[in-house]
C-alpha cells in the first residue's frame, strides 16, 4: 500500500512542473527549426537547434528509463528521494536546454525575432517553483 503524504505531493506537482516545462521547450524547439528551415541561410542553426532538440529527447529517454528501474528496486522509504532526484536531474536538463537556447538565440537575430514575436507565456521558468 502506497502512502500519500505532502511531501510526496510536493514532489509529484514538482515533476509535473518540470515536465510540463520540458515538454514546452520540445514545442518551442520544434517551431523554432521549422521556422529557421524556411531561409537556406538559416539553416545552420536550424542544425544546430534539432541537435538541442536531440538531446532533450534522448535524455528524457534515458532519465525516465533510469528513474523506472529505480522504481523497482528501490524500497518505499527511499522512494520519495528517489522521485526528487529524478525531479532534479530534469530541472538540470531545464537549465542545460534553456542556456543553450539562449545563446542560439543571442546569435542569431532572425531567431531572437521570432522568439521575441511569441507569447511571453510560451517560454517561462520553472525556477520558482522548483526551489
Amino acid at each position: 500500500m502506497k502512502t500519500i503524504t505532502y511531501n510526496s505531493l510536493q514532489a509529484e506537482q514538482a515533476w509535473m512542473i518540470v515536465s510540463d516545462q520540458l515538454q514546452q521547450r520540445n514545442n518551442m524547439l520544434a517551431k523554432s527549426i521549422s521556422h529557421m528551415e524556411r531561409n537556406p541561410s538559416d539553416l545552420p542553426m536550424a542544425s544546430r537547434l534539432i541537435m538541442l532538440r536531440y538531446h532533450l529527447k534522448m535524455s528524457l529517454r534515458q532519465l525516465t528509463q533510469e528513474a523506472r528501474q529505480q522504481k523497482k528496486t528501490t524500497k518505499q522509504d527511499n522512494r520519495l528521494a528517489e522521485q526528487w532526484m529524478h525531479v532534479h536531474q530534469l530541472f538540470f536538463l531545464l537549465r542545460q536546454i534553456d542556456s543553450e537556447l539562449g545563446r542560439a538565440t543571442m546569435e542569431n537575430t532572425i531567431l531572437r525575432s521570432w522568439l521575441e514575436s511569441l507569447e511571453g507565456r510560451v517560454y517561462r521558468s520553472a525556477l520558482v517553483h522548483l526551489n
